[in-house]
C-alpha cells in the first residue's frame, strides 16, 4: 500500500524524451528576366534660321584741292589713261560649319522598386502530441506552446 505521504521513487534513468516538430514556411526570392530593355541613342534634325550682318568694301572718291598739295606720289603717277589703277573689292560672305559639341550627360542604372505584394498558400504540418490512459480510457492533449 502506498500512502500519499510517501514519495514516488524517482525513475532518472527511465525518463523519456519526445520532441515535438512543425513545418514553417520558407520563402525565397529568385531573379528572372521579365523584359530586356536597349538604350539607343538617334539623331533629329531641326531646321534653323540665323541673321548676321555682312559688309562689304566699297569705293570711295574724296576729291581734294591740289592747289597747296604735295608732290604726287608714285603710286599715282602710274594712274594713266592707258594704265587705269585697279583694285580688288571684297565682301563677307557667310561660310556654314557644323561642329559637335557635348550638352548633357545621362547616367543610367537599375532600382529596385516595390511592385506591389504577392500572397503565398501553402499547407504546413504540426505534431500534436497527446497523452493516452487506456485504463481510463481517454486522451487529452499534452500542453503544447506554439
Amino acid at each position: 500500500m502506498v500512502f500519499r505521504d510517501d514519495a514516488q521513487p524517482r525513475r532518472d534513468t527511465d525518463a523519456l524524451e519526445v520532441t515535438r516538430s512543425e513545418e514553417q514556411l520558407l520563402v525565397n526570392f529568385d531573379r528572372v528576366p521579365y523584359r530586356r530593355v536597349r538604350l539607343v541613342k538617334y539623331v533629329t534634325t531641326e531646321e534653323v534660321t540665323r541673321t548676321f550682318q555682312v559688309r562689304r568694301e566699297q569705293l570711295r572718291v574724296e576729291p581734294e584741292d591740289v592747289a597747296d598739295a604735295a608732290p604726287i606720289e608714285p603710286w599715282a603717277a602710274r594712274l594713266t589713261v592707258d594704265e587705269p589703277l585697279e583694285l580688288t573689292l571684297s565682301d563677307e560672305q557667310v561660310v556654314i560649319e557644323t561642329k559637335i559639341v557635348p550638352r548633357e550627360r545621362v547616367r543610367v542604372w537599375v532600382e529596385d522598386v516595390p511592385a506591389g505584394e504577392q500572397s503565398v498558400q501553402g499547407t504546413l504540418a504540426k505534431e500534436q502530441i497527446e497523452v493516452v490512459d487506456p485504463s481510463r480510457g481517454n486522451r487529452r492533449p499534452f500542453r503544447q506552446e506554439t
